[in-house]
Formats: C-alpha cells, sequence, structure tokens
C-alpha cells in the first residue's frame, strides 16, 4: 500500500479550518461567560447584613425593656423611650421583610413570630411603667413626709408629754402616786414606744421589696396602730394638762398614714404587685429575648458560611466569623464582669468561673489576631487595649469576690442573729419586767421575787423611778434595734453616719437607765434584763460590732461597683469596635469583585486559540512552500 499523498493546498485548507474553530469556540466561552454568569456564585452579603441587624436591634430592644422602673421615670421620659422602641422595632421588621424578598421565608418567620412576642411582652410592661413610677414617687413623697412629722414633731410632742407627766408625778407631794395617775403614765409612755415603732414600720413599708413580706408588715403595722389607737382614744377622752395639744393630732396624723386615703399600706401593696408582675414579665421577655437571639444567630451563622462557600470569599467568611465569635467571647465575659457579688454566691464555683473569664478572653485576643492577620489591624490595635482593661478589672473582681461574699454573708448571720436576740431574749425580758413593775406597783405582787407576794404599801417614789427607767429602756428599743438593721443592709456609704446617729442616740438613753436598774432594779425587773440590754448595746458599740463590719463591707462594696462599672465600659467600647469592624467589612464585601486581581480563564483559552491558530497557519504556509518550489 502507497504513501497517503497529500497536496499543499488541502493541507493548508484543512489547518485553517481548524484554527477558524478554535478561535470561533474560545470567543464564544468568552461571549458566553460574559452575558449570563450564575446567580449561585454570588455572595448573599444582604442576608448577613440583615441578620447581624436583627441580633443587635432585639438586643437593644431587650435593654430598653428590662430596665426596671423607677421613680425617676416620668410621662415625658418614658414617652421617649417608647418612640425610641417603636423605631427599633419598625428597624427590626423591616430587616425581617428585606430576609423574605431575599428568599429567606423560614428563617425570617420563625424570627418574626418570635418577634411578635417580644414586641407583646415590651408593650405590656411599657404599659404599666407608668403606674409603678408614680406609686414609687408618691411612696417616697409620704415616707419623708411621715418622717419628717414624727421626728421632728411626733416624737419630741410625746416624750415632752412623758416628762411632764411624769415630773407632776414625782414632785407631788402627796404621800402616795394613785393609781389612775401612774396608769395614766404607763400609757404615755407605752405611747412614746407606740409612736417610735409605728413610724419605723411605716418607713419598713415604703422600703420593702419583698411581696412575700406583704402580710408581716401589715400585721405588725396592725398590731401597733390598734395600740396606738386605743391611746389616743384614752388620751382624747380625759386629757390631762400636761399633754402638749399638738400630741393627739399628730398621732392620728401617724395613723392616717397607716389607714388614710394616701397610705403606705396601700401603697406598699401597689408597689409591689406591679413590681412583680413587672419581674414576671421582664423573666419572659428574657426568655423570649434567648430564643430569638439563638434563631438570629443560626441564621446568621448560616449566611456567613453561604458568603465562605462562594469562590473569592472565604477570607471574607473568616473574618466575618472571627469577628463574631469575639463578640461572643465579649458577651461572656461581660456576664461574668457585670455580675454583683451577693450572699447566696457559691464561694466554691468561684475558681471555674474565673477560668471560664480567662477562657473567654483568651478567646477574644485570638480572634483578634485573626482580624489582625486578615489585614484589620487598624481596626483592632485599639480593641487590644481595652481587653487588656477588662482582663485587669476581672481579675481584680475576682481577687475580692471571695472576701466580699463572706463579709456579705457574715451580714446576713448578723441579721437573723440580731432578729432572733431582739425577739426571743431582750424584747420578752424588757416587756415582762415593765409589765411585772407595773402589776408590783398596783397589787404589791411580782412574779419575779421569791413567794410572790412582797406586801408593798403605798405606792414609793422609788417604785416610780424604776417605772421611768423601765419605760426609757422598752421605748427606744426599736429605734436602736431599727438603727442597727440599717448597719446591716445598706449598701451607701453616705448612709453610716445616720445609721450611728440614730444607733447612738436611742444607746445613749439605754445606757443611763440600765446603769440605775442594775443598782436599784429589785426583784420586779427580769433577771437577764440588764446584761441582755448590756448585750444589746455591744452589737453597736463593742468589739467586732455591726458598725465596723459596715465600715469593713461597704468599701468592698464601692470597690467592685467601680470595678463592675469599668468593665461595663470596656465591654461596650469592645463591642463597639468589633460592630464597627463588621459593618465595614460587609459593607467593602457588597462592593468586592473577588477575580480583579486573577486574568479569566476564557480571555486564555481566547488567547491560546489565537496563538493556536496563527501557529497553525504558520505551519500551513512552511507546508505549501515545501510541496511547491515554485512558490518560493
Amino acid at each position: 500500500m502507497g504513501r497517503l499523498r497529500v497536496s499543499a493546498r488541502l493541507a493548508t485548507i484543512t489547518l485553517v479550518v481548524f484554527a477558524i474553530i478554535a478561535a470561533s469556540t474560545a470567543v464564544g466561552w468568552v461571549v458566553a461567560g460574559d452575558s449570563a454568569t450564575p446567580a449561585d456564585d454570588e455572595p448573599d452579603i444582604g442576608a448577613v447584613t440583615s441578620a447581624l441587624a436583627v441580633v443587635r436591634q432585639v438586643k437593644s430592644l431587650a435593654d430598653a425593656a428590662t430596665v426596671a422602673t423607677h421613680a425617676g421615670m416620668t410621662a415625658e421620659t418614658l414617652a421617649e423611650s417608647r418612640a425610641s422602641m417603636d423605631a427599633e422595632i419598625e428597624a427590626l421588621y423591616e430587616q425581617l421583610d428585606a430576609l423574605q424578598s431575599a428568599g429567606h421565608s423560614q428563617a425570617a418567620a420563625t424570627i418574626r413570630e418570635l418577634t411578635n412576642e417580644l414586641v407583646q411582652r415590651s408593650a405590656e410592661i411599657e404599659r404599666r411603667r407608668l403606674a409603678l413610677a408614680e406609686v414609687r414617687r408618691e411612696s417616697e413623697r409620704r415616707r419623708q413626709e411621715i418622717i419628717a412629722m414624727t421626728n421632728w414633731e411626733l416624737v419630741p410632742a410625746s416624750v415632752a408629754s412623758e416628762d411632764d407627766v411624769f415630773y407632776g408625778l414625782i414632785t407631788d407631794r402627796s404621800d402616795a402616786v394613785a393609781p389612775d395617775d401612774l396608769l395614766r403614765y404607763s400609757r404615755l409612755a407605752l405611747m412614746t414606744q407606740q409612736v417610735d415603732q409605728g413610724s419605723v414600720l411605716l418607713e419598713v413599708a415604703a422600703r420593702q421589696s419583698d411581696i412575700a413580706f406583704i402580710a408581716t408588715v401589715e400585721e405588725n403595722v396592725d398590731l401597733v396602730m390598734y395600740q396606738l389607737e386605743d391611746s389616743i382614744d384614752v388620751f382624747a377622752e380625759d386629757p390631762h394638762p400636761d399633754l402638749e395639744p399638738t400630741l393627739i393630732p399628730l398621732a392620728r396624723e401617724l395613723v392616717d398614714g397607716a389607714y388614710g386615703e394616701a397610705n403606705m399600706i396601700d401603697m406598699m401593696k401597689i408597689r409591689l404587685g406591679l413590681a412583680a408582675q413587672e419581674a414576671r414579665d421582664i423573666a419572659a421577655v428574657d426568655g423570649t429575648v434567648a430564643a430569638l437571639q439563638a434563631e438570629a444567630t443560626a441564621f446568621l451563622t448560616q449566611a456567613v458560611d453561604s458568603v465562605g462557600s462562594v469562590d473569592g470569599y472565604l477570607g471574607i467568611a473568616d473574618v466575618l466569623n472571627a469577628a463574631l465569635a469575639a463578640d461572643q467571647h465579649v458577651g461572656a465575659v461581660a456576664a461574668v464582669a457585670t455580675a454583683r457579688s451577693a450572699p447566696t454566691t457559691p464561694l466554691g464555683d468561684l475558681p471555674a468561673v474565673r477560668d471560664a473569664a480567662a477562657a473567654d478572653l483568651s478567646g477574644i485576643r485570638q480572634h483578634l489576631e485573626v482580624l489582625e492577620g486578615a489585614g484589620h489591624g487598624d481596626a483592632v490595635v485599639g480593641l487590644y487595649s481595652a481587653v487588656d482593661g477588662l482582663q485587669s478589672n476581672v481579675d481584680a473582681i475576682h481577687d475580692g469576690r471571695a472576701e466580699l461574699v463572706e463579709a456579705l454573708q457574715s451580714a446576713a448571720g448578723q441579721r437573723a442573729q440580731l432578729r432572733a436576740f431582739f425577739d426571743y431574749q431582750l424584747r420578752p425580758a424588757v416587756v415582762s419586767s415593765l409589765d411585772n413593775q407595773l402589776y408590783y406597783m398596783l397589787t404589791g405582787r411580782s412574779e419575779f421575787a421569791d413567794g410572790g407576794a412582797s406586801g408593798a404599801g403605798p405606792l414609793s417614789r422609788e417604785e416610780l423611778v424604776r417605772y421611768r427607767h423601765l419605760a426609757l429602756i422598752f421605748n427606744p428599743l426599736f429605734r436602736t434595734f431599727s438603727g442597727l438593721i440599717i448597719a446591716i443592709i445598706i449598701s451607701e456609704p453616705t448612709l453610716i453616719a445616720e445609721a450611728e446617729e440614730r444607733f447612738a442616740t436611742a444607746a445613749h438613753r439605754l445606757e443611763s437607765s440600765i446603769a440605775y436598774l442594775e443598782q436599784e432594779g429589785g426583784s420586779e425587773v427580769h433577771p437577764q434584763l440588764v446584761p441582755l440590754a448590756r448585750q444589746f448595746i455591744a452589737f453597736g458599740n463593742g468589739d467586732a460590732n455591726f458598725f465596723d463590719s459596715l465600715r469593713h463591707r461597704l468599701p468592698l462594696i464601692a470597690q467592685e461597683a467601680e470595678l463592675i462599672e469599668s468593665s461595663r465600659q470596656a465591654t461596650l467600647a469592645l463591642q463597639a469596635g468589633i460592630d464597627t469592624l463588621l459593618d465595614d467589612v460587609l459593607s467593602d464585601a457588597a462592593t468586592l469583585d473577588p477575580d480583579a486581581n486573577e486574568p479569566d480563564a476564557r480571555v486564555i483559552v481566547l488567547v491560546i486559540g489565537i496563538v493556536a491558530a496563527i501557529a497553525t497557519l504558520l505551519m500551513a504556509a512552511e507546508v505549501a512552500r515545501r510541496r511547491d518550489p515554485e512558490s518560493v
């Protein structure tokens, strides 16, 4: 078989045709590629932006809705707050509409349902705020009004009346004290104590924050006010010339503080009822927000991952994930760094809490390093100092937390100890001594005397003086007790002087009467009264007294509060910096051409095709030249 002979002209034509086909194919690829790029290759930056906006707006709404109502909230400030919340709600729904329009209908519907629940619960809280703020203001106004009236008018009038009646009895030149005069003085001494105790109980009602104690406070107020009303009726029917003219009207005004038109008991019930409802609503909002944040965060994570799956956008997704992870760590640290110590804080859990905070702080730094390595060094350089400050604050909080918790637990133990001592030892001893002394003066019998009866004759001045000192111990007991309670529960350093002054004034009156009864008490006085009274005073001025504990405790509380505020500012700065970085990254990503710096593969194909065509033509020309010598 012979060799196939191909003419030069045929070879040239064949090669030219193949070159044209190759070039045409390359050009077709370019044209088709430029006119119909698949939509799946475009990242959904808008979904990330909307999801991030939803997360932020939910947090903002939650912060506004879960603020406890206070007396400083007025109709004007509440209206401004509601207008701001309405704007946040409107913006939130706009973002959900954008998500739904972009094809994320299922996620948008789930988040919208939870958002509707959040808006409804928030509206319930806002609807009751004004009433709660007003009753708080009115309660505080009435408290100050009653305190001023009692301390500056009623108590002085009662004490002056008691002193004048006693002076009349002790200076009477008759052989004996008449029983009616003794009973009048006894009732007046009791009335002074009733006034003091009643005013303090009304103050307790105004300051009460636990709805569980409403019945206890009301019961105590009813008991004291019943006794006070009985004393008022007695003196109103049988006035005595030594009584201050303002005593009865002022005493009735105090009773009105418990039962009048604007009384402290009704306001306490209304205030605590509204506050308890608000606490329940806030707890419900917290639950809704947790679910809403979980859904929004899950969708945000999904949207960021979707961006990362697009060619050229993996780096953008890594930056977004690093920033979001850093923000989550900041939130976790903030929860620890802004939590106040309490007597119930478990000391055994403190090391684990500290380790968790340290891990979160380390996580923040690691993600900031990722962001810095991705070219965002200028944005994160200022955040490192905030992290360092937050680290320092968290360490300082944890360094002092054990000591503060122990101090708070000690205060709680002191309160329980004082309450038991006062209710079950001291007060019964004073009351029984007072009753027994009066009974002895009227009948000549004493339950503490050996043999029961002493066969006393006419009432002596000595017995009257003894009764007077017992009354002087009884009257300031409740004020002294309340001064000690204040020393246990207060957290404001400015109130230390007030508590000490209240205690010192009452304790001074106790001291002089205790000294007298120690020498002249007689068998009518409870045998444990004097040592119990001295122990009672030692709670306020003895070794390791309540005020020393208070002076130790309050600086610890103040130091923690300062560190917590500093931590709050640091976390706000970190979150603001991360938010700014996220916004910048998303803004850049929305206009990014991931292939701007890379050669187009289709152009390469075209170039190769052209080069191949030229090479083919050159080869064809060369073949033709060799086959056809005449063409040379």
